[in-house]
């Protein structure tokens, strides 16, 4: 009996990704299953793989077929095989670049060496005064390592390795290894996360979530306004996912919001909570895999890439604020985590419960087909009120001579906020000093050489810089062009926002958090723990303080510019305006005192910002969803938006043109073709980008085409990247 192994190879040239045919070697047959990672021989290197499946038939094909090497310690499940395979179909990518994803770090356990006593003996010299303080010590503490004996004993660890040889070689002492668990640190924003009764709206929704999930389990949206509660919602419901002795999967859109759910988890299912998200260390992000795939851990939380986790026995997914766009992966692979989530629960029959104060469009429409059912939670926990949120026109402030930053009211607000000991919250969707730099002679204006886009100046060290490929130089004090002195910086970030923050307010002090400023492992953690315990008074940041974060005592909070979404070339951008204000406002008022919302604006008659600000949810969507119909836009069609880049502009049009008559040809009748144009952001790192958008009714179309893609570039010098369902059309 022959048989062989479909291998998907771990190789960098994409039109190699493929699945190979290999031997399985008569010492491997019975070890190898679907799942493993094994080498084999590839061209003319040995390479990783993985098992996608397994045969056997009598004789050998007429062709020379290679064998597997060896095979390696860690493997997947069969169902996570199954998952990459759909996904690979779906986003019309190759299987390997999913089973990466669900791989741990290549590091392995961590060792230590360890001691413990394995004779009673006390033969030691009375003049031995180490070998008997070890000794008493090991015999008190148990299995102990060198650094613990010497750090508590307080002897230098030369002195405490001799008198432990010394007592192995007496036969009282021995030594061996063991696993030590690398553990993710946890800022505990929450303390004491006291166990308290639900109210009637979170009781209802809990009951209505387990009901669900013991019959059909239909995917459950909770709309529930910032403050409601949803978290001590879904605790509830994964207890009870728990007592069937399933798992459960939690997904929060930021790494911020991390540390204090995980806080709040580890109290109410201590040693059941795993974390994996993107800041872990290597070996902590290993041992989190490690005790997820053995089973020690019932409940595992985590950013997008957590929904690879590899859980067996899934009960339940729950995505907290399931409208952020945080959840579609920006680079290749591109995936949704939200997709990936749903493929899970039909395959491990899981049920998926959505959580937000603001859900998508996409998912408001599918409460109102039918396909999801809705849960409400329409009060904050303990009849708190929501804020009152007020619009500024700032047409207004500049016709009455104020050209700051800051309207007036606003400035008013923080002073009364600060004097009543209160916390302030300032929001602004740009990092940076300014947005560009300009000549006001001759126009001018500063920009990256590899990208088309403006440099951002940087107060702190004088620089300009490109968000996108990192280009920084100097900022001038002379034009380049035309050598005059007249250089102004126009717009603002939140590094000016600090600026004129500490010039108002000199006596407070004042937190900024953006990717400028927790580039370090941990920053963001301790700055929000800072701020929660009251040793700052003002926030200053951009998305990462937009959203779950609980701040009982922020009275104010200030939205700088509510029209930076608003602005942008995309048909979401209404959607993520009043997504944001509303986010953002959910911070205030959140404890004791009453909240105020200021959201500072140049086009305060946008009916985005206007239902935000009224707290008009049912009607925004309404509304939003008629324009969507007419404009053919999700949720009325499926989408798949291929993006062309090359060095020559002229070749990356030429190659999108010869796609897009094939297109024409074989898919005019089921699919609508917009294109190619240059992408709004039409040069990133030398490279010019084109962009063609199709739009159809039938996925499956799309899936087909997504399939053929690579097979139909014939240009090495064009590269050709699609994203099945984009968030992002820039």
């Amino acid at each position: 009996m022959i048989i062989t192994a479909s291998v998907a190879v771990d190789v960098k040239h994409p039109r190699a990704k493929k699945e190979y045919t290999y031997l399985i070697p008569e010492n491997l047959a019975s070890l190898l299953k679907i799942g493993d990672v094994v080498c084999v021989p590839f061209n003319n290197a040995t390479v990783s793989g993985f098992i996608t499946g397994i045969s056997s038939s009598v004789e050998l094909p007429n062709f020379k077929l290679k064998k597997i090497i060896k095979k390696e310690e860690v493997s997947l499940s069969a169902g996570l095989v199954k998952l990459s395979q759909n996904l690979a179909k779906y986003y019309g990518t190759p299987i390997v670049d999913f089973l990466r994803l669900m791989l741990p770090p290549k590091i392995g356990t961590k060792k230590e060496l360890v001691y413990f006593l394995c004779s009673n003996d006390k033969n030691i010299s009375s003049r031995a005064f180490n070998q008997k303080k070890v000794f008493e010590f090991i015999l008190t503490n148990g299995t102990v390592s060198a650094k613990d004996i010497s750090g508590r004993l307080k002897m230098p660890i030369s002195s405490t390795r001799s008198a432990l040889n010394a007592l192995i070689k007496k036969g009282i002492v021995s030594s061996d290894y063991r696993t030590i668990r690398r553990r993710p640190m946890i800022m505990g924003l929450d303390n004491k996360h006291e166990y308290f009764n639900l109210n009637q709206e979170q009781t209802n929704a809990v009951n209505t979530i387990i009901e669900n999930y013991c019959s059909e389990k239909k995917t459950t949206l909770i709309y529930g306004v910032t403050g409601s509660g949803k978290t001590e919602v879904y605790i509830r419901v994964i207890e009870r996912v728990l007592k069937d002795g399933k798992k459960a999967l939690l997904l929060v859109p930021e790494i911020s919001l991390t540390p204090q759910m995980l806080s709040v988890f580890c109290q109410r299912f201590p040693g059941k909570t795993a974390v994996i998200h993107s800041r872990l260390s290597l070996g902590e992000r290993f041992d989190e895999w490690q005790r997820i795939n053995t089973g020690d851990a019932s409940v595992v939380l985590g950013a997008r890439s957590a929904i690879f986790a590899p859980v067996k026995d899934l009960g339940i997914i729950i995505i907290d604020e399931e409208h952020e766009t945080s959840y579609k992966n920006g680079e290749h692979p591109y995936y949704d985590a939200r997709t990936v989530a749903k493929f899970r629960i039909n395959q491990q029959n899981a049920m998926l419960v959505l959580g937000s104060a603001t859900p998508s469009v996409e998912s408001f429409y599918k409460v109102t087909t039918g396909e999801y059912s809705l849960v409400k939670l329409t009060r904050r926990v303990s009849g708190r009120p929501l804020p009152k949120i007020e619009i500024i026109d700032m047409k207004e402030e500049l016709k009455a001579g104020n050209r700051h930053i800051f309207s007036r009211k606003l400035l008013s607000g923080i002073k009364e906020a600060l004097v009543h000991d209160k916390q302030v919250i300032l929001f602004l969707n740009r990092r940076g000093h300014s947005t560009f730099v300009i000549c006001r002679d001759c126009g001018f204006v500063l920009k990256c050489n590899y990208c088309d886009i403006s440099l951002t100046y940087h107060f702190e060290d004088k620089s300009a810089k490109c968000h996108y490929c990192g280009y920084s130089i100097k900022a001038p004090d002379i034009c380049p062009q035309c050598k005059s002195r007249n250089i102004r910086y126009f717009g603002a970030g939140t590094e000016k926002v600090e600026r004129e923050v500490r010039r108002f307010f000199p006596e407070y002090k004042t937190l900024r958090i953006d990717s400028d400023t927790t580039t370090k492992k941990g920053s963001m953690e301790k700055m929000l723990w800072s701020f929660k315990e009251g040793s700052a008074q003002i926030l200053i940041g951009t998305q990462a303080v937009a959203k779950g974060l609980d701040f009982p005592n922020v009275a104010l909070v200030g939205i700088i510019s509510a029209d930076t979404a608003l602005n942008m070339p995309d048909f979401r951008s209404g959607e993520r305006t009043f997504q944001l204000i509303t986010q953002v406002a959910g911070r205030a008022g959140r404890g004791d005192t009453s909240g105020l919302v200021y959201v500072q604006t140049y086009a305060p008659e946008s009916f985005a910002i206007k239902s935000a600000c009224e707290l008009n949810v049912t009607n925004f969507y309404k509304d939003e969803l008629k324009i969507r119909y007419k404009a053919l836009y999700p949720p009325f069609c499926h989408m798949l938006n291929i993006v062309f880049k090359g060095r020559s502009e002229d070749l990356v049009k030429k190659e999108a043109d010869r796609l897009k008559e094939f297109l024409c040809k074989n898919y005019r009748n089921d699919v609508q073709i917009y294109g190619p144009v240059p992408a709004p952001r039409s040069r990133i790192k030398e490279n010019y980008r084109y962009n063609m958008l199709l739009k159809s009714g039938k996925v499956l179309i799309l899936i087909d085409i997504a399939g053929l893609i690579n097979t139909m570039n014939k240009n090495s010098q064009v590269a050709i990247a699609w994203d099945m369902d984009p968030q992002d059309l820039l």
